[in-house]
C-alpha cells in the first residue's frame, strides 16, 4: 500500500465513517455504493486532498467515477499531480 493510499483510507476510517458504524475501509471498499460518501463528506475529502496531500481537485474532475473507491481516487490524484 502506498503512502498516499494509506493516508486517504485512514482518512475516510477516521473521519467518514459514521460513529458506531463497523465499517473496515481499505483502498476497494465502494465509496460511493456503502454510501461513505455524501456531499458533506465529499467536500471533506476534497478538503483533506487539498490540505493534507496538496492537490486541489477541479470541478471538471468531479465525477462520481473518480470517487468509486481509495483506487480511483489515487489514480486521479496521480494524474493530477503529473500534470
Amino acid at each position: 500500500m502506498t503512502e498516499l493510499t494509506r493516508r486517504l483510507v485512514d482518512f475516510i476510517q477516521d473521519n467518514l465513517v459514521p460513529g458506531g458504524d463497523d465499517i473496515k475501509v481499505d483502498e476497494t471498499t465502494p465509496l460511493l455504493v456503502s454510501g461513505l460518501l455524501d456531499s458533506l463528506r465529499t467536500a471533506r475529502l476534497l478538503n483533506f486532498l487539498r490540505r493534507d496531500i496538496g492537490v486541489p481537485i477541479p470541478a471538471a474532475k468531479l465525477d462520481p467515477e473518480n470517487f468509486r473507491d481509495v483506487v480511483t481516487i489515487v489514480a486521479m490524484v496521480r494524474e493530477l499531480e503529473s500534470v
